[in-house]
């Protein structure tokens, strides 16, 4: 498959939380990274998945599952992944609105790791074949889009 993660915003501007526990839908939205068709021709989605890297207590990590995807993606359009519940465009701050054709939520609360280096990973379930992988550093600055130079995200 020619998919090609191409940007991330891992650490939106603002608070995490409010107060405790309540993470607010907007900042969760605000939270995201995209990926692109580059092939010449459609790509059917159905049993690609989205990881990333987690750092368990033990000090180990594991790949944990984002997000499993499904559709059909023309070449050249992009899949903005966001963190959260999904909320309507017209209440996202229009930065993480713009540039993507297609806004998927994983209905969990934030996904990319701040405080250590993360990998967005693309995997093709159905023949166990990595699609594409690139990271970016611990403690990218809050409220930056990264975006893919080679292997990374900057």
């Amino acid at each position: 498959m020619n998919l090609l993660i191409t940007k991330a915003k891992p650490n939106p501007s603002g608070k995490d939380r409010v107060g405790r526990a309540f993470t607010p839908a907007l900042q969760l939205a605000a939270e995201w990274v995209d990926f692109q068709n580059i092939a010449s021709t459609a790509i059917n989605l159905n049993g690609t998945q989205m990881y990333h890297l987690a750092y368990l207590p033990n000090g180990t990590t594991e790949w944990k599952l984002v997000i499993e995807l499904s559709g059909t993606i023309q070449p050249r359009e992009i899949v903005r992944i966001h963190s959260g519940n999904p909320i309507p465009l017209t209440q996202m701050d229009f930065q993480d609105t713009i540039g993507a054709n297609y806004h998927v939520f994983t209905r969990k609360n934030y996904v990319w790791n701040n405080n250590k280096l993360d990998r967005p990973y693309l995997w093709y379930k159905p023949a166990k074949q990595q699609i594409d992988q690139t990271y970016y550093d611990a403690y990218p600055m809050e409220g930056k889009i990264l975006q893919r130079v080679n292997d990374k995200l900057i």
